[in-house]
């Protein structure tokens, strides 16, 4: 891993949600320490950090963190500055639960580049177990209208997936899930099972451990303006700094994310805590095999299975 170029920013719009997943670190399971304050970006706090952003050279920008972006009353005027006023890519998972036709077409408009339904049972039974909602059937048919939408106006984009996380309660509805949904989406993608604040794999991680490439190519700036070195600290404990108190580039290029770069790429993962025992790095070895006509992509954090399109 060589040095740190900026290409992506996720940066949560909010972390309220409104379902209840079990297997969420955040918001589904009673862990005192990954609980903070909720809150909401404002929009010219958005504009800001994109400025920032695209300054640096940033391209694609992800509008979510651990919360549901789209219930965020600015969700549209900020794929919008992304999309139309800094002309950078964007892509983000919903849970689909207020999304309408509406802002499905305005989404499509704008030309999101990536979208992805996180709908994690292929049984109505199996749904509510995971996220205390009976939304299935409506979620199912969100997904096909989008499609159908997308498909209508002649797009390319975005590129459409669903995505569900591998848990004992839904194990065995996955091969189902993955025929139902290939084919009609882009990608259907089974993430790995994972314990405790999610980093650590339930079946563990055997490749031999690598600097994680999330440390050099991608900043990750929580509701407040907050900097953390990962997506996985929930509980905001690598705070770097604040891009509306310093800037961006002045955190990216800090001496704190220079040292733990440097810690990354000799093999010493002791600090920050977080990367300690973490198995969801990223930058592992993904083998593409093809299987009963997909192409499946595979690495031990996921799954990805692909019919006939290729994600440009």
């Amino acid at each position: 891993m060589g040095i740190a170029v900026l290409n992506g920013m996720q940066i949560e719009i909010t972390n309220q949600c409104n379902y209840r997943c079990v297997m969420c670190p955040f918001h589904g399971k009673s862990i005192p320490e990954t609980r903070r304050a909720i809150g909401f970006m404002p929009l010219d706090r958005f504009d800001n950090a994109l400025e920032q952003f695209r300054d640096l050279g940033g391209a694609f920008v992800i509008p979510q963190g651990a919360g549901e972006s789209f219930l965020h009353p600015d969700v549209l005027p900020m794929i919008e500055l992304i999309k139309r006023k800094y002309r950078l890519k964007a892509g983000l998972n919903t849970n689909g639960s207020v999304l309408d036709e509406t802002r499905m077409k305005t989404m499509l408009k704008l030309g999101i580049d990536e979208f992805g339904f996180s709908i994690d049972a292929n049984s109505r039974e199996t749904f509510q177990t995971i996220t205390g909602s009976d939304d299935l059937a409506m979620l199912e048919d969100k997904v096909r209208t989008f499609v159908a939408m997308r498909n209508s106006m002649g797009l390319k984009k975005p590129w459409i997936r669903v995505l569900l996380v591998d848990q004992a309660e839904n194990n065995d509805e996955i091969d189902d899930y993955v025929s139902k949904w290939t084919g009609i989406v882009d990608e259907t993608i089974i993430q790995a099972e994972r314990t405790g604040l999610g980093r650590t794999l339930k079946n563990g991680r055997s490749e031999p451990r690598r600097a994680c490439a999330h440390l050099f190519d991608t900043v990750f700036v929580e509701w407040n303006g907050n900097v953390v070195v990962c997506c996985e600290d929930w509980a905001s404990n690598t705070v770097q700094g604040n891009i509306f108190e310093h800037s961006m580039g002045a955190i990216w290029y800090g001496q704190s994310m220079l040292e733990y770069r440097k810690r990354q790429r000799n093999n010493d993962f002791n600090r920050p805590q977080i990367c300690l025992n973490c198995e969801a790095w990223a930058g592992g070895r993904t083998a593409v095999r093809h299987e009963n006509g997909l192409i499946v992509h595979e690495n031990e954090l996921t799954r990805a299975f692909r019919k006939n399109r290729t994600l440009e």
